[in-house]
This record gives structure tokens, sequence and C-alpha cells, in this order.
């Protein structure tokens, strides 16, 4: 297994995760969606050009991807793995309200730089997707549940998550 998506709504830890999978196994580079989607200033690139950058990276022998479920289409079919974080709604508000300070005046590490973090603009864009929670995860569902011949993991707790790190690690 070269080629691992970790996807789920904002908030249930991709990006946390995905370090972790990436200190595993150091020799598979880790890519972020949203360093691939963002310019600064939490702007978005046109579609084209964020289609054309995704696939430079999934043209790679080995991947870790991680992000939300709009990268799904485009990387399931070249993906060997898919971990679909989906932690309960109460923890991923809990991540979304604390998110904004610990990174508060500067880019989390996962992001393009000029993407500060600022509480206000956090606690926005948290509550739209606190209220999205369901139409993220309708999607995810439905690409996991359609995904074949792949390694796939749904994980709703922290066992979860250790289950799947053991299976990377030892590859």
């Amino acid at each position: 297994m070269q080629k691992l998506i970790v996807t789920g709504a904002n908030g249930s830890g991709k990006s946390h995760f995905a370090a972790r999978l990436s200190k595993a196994r150091p020799e598979v580079p880790l890519m972020s969606f949203d360093s691939i989607k963002l310019t600064t200033n939490w702007v978005q690139k046109p579609r084209a050009e964020i289609d054309a950058a995704l696939a430079g990276v999934l043209a790679q022998p080995a991947w870790i991807l991680e992000g939300g479920p709009s990268l799904l289409k485009q990387a399931l079919p070249v993906a060997d793995g898919l971990v679909w974080l989906d932690p309960p709604e109460a923890l991923r508000a809990w991540r979304l309200i604390k998110r904004p300070w610990g990174s508060m005046g500067r880019t989390r590490e996962e992001l393009p730089d000029g993407n500060v973090d600022w509480p206000w603009q956090q606690y926005r864009f948290a509550f739209r997707s606190l209220r999205k929670g369901a139409k993220f995860r309708g999607k995810i569902s439905e690409a996991f549940d359609a995904a074949e011949g792949l390694e796939k993991w749904r994980c709703r707790k922290e066992v979860d998550r250790s289950a799947v790190l053991e299976v990377w690690s030892s590859l």
C-alpha cells in the first residue's frame, strides 16, 4: 500500500492523523488537499487549477493525501487505501471550537502561507461545517461504500485509528 487517502468532515482530525501516518512511514510523502486548493487569505484556486495540481500529486508512485470529500472522485480510482475519520459530532465541535486558539495569528503547518487562523473567521467556518456535517458524511459514505479494490477503514474511535496505524506501519 503506497497511496492512502485520509478523509472526513472538518474537525475530524485528518491533518493530525495523516501526520501520524507520515511519521510511521516517512518515505511516503504527505500532501494536504488544502495546500493544493488554497492561495492566501482562504481564497480557493479555480477548479481547473485544483484538478491539475491534484492530478500531479496522484501521478506520484506514493502518497498520503488528506482532505475533505471533494478530492475523492479524482483520488479514489488510483488509491490503495481509504481512511474515513468519522468521530462523534460533539468531538468534531470541540475540535473546531479550540482549533483557532492553538494557531491564532499564524498559518497551520498543513496550509499554504498566508492562511492565518483567527477565531472569528474559524468560528464562522466551524458553524457552517457543523451544519453541513450530515451532507459531508453522506458524500463520504457514498464514496466509501462504492469504492472497490482498496483497503478501507471507517474510524469512529481512537482504537480504530490505532488499528489503521498498525497496519500502515507494518507495510
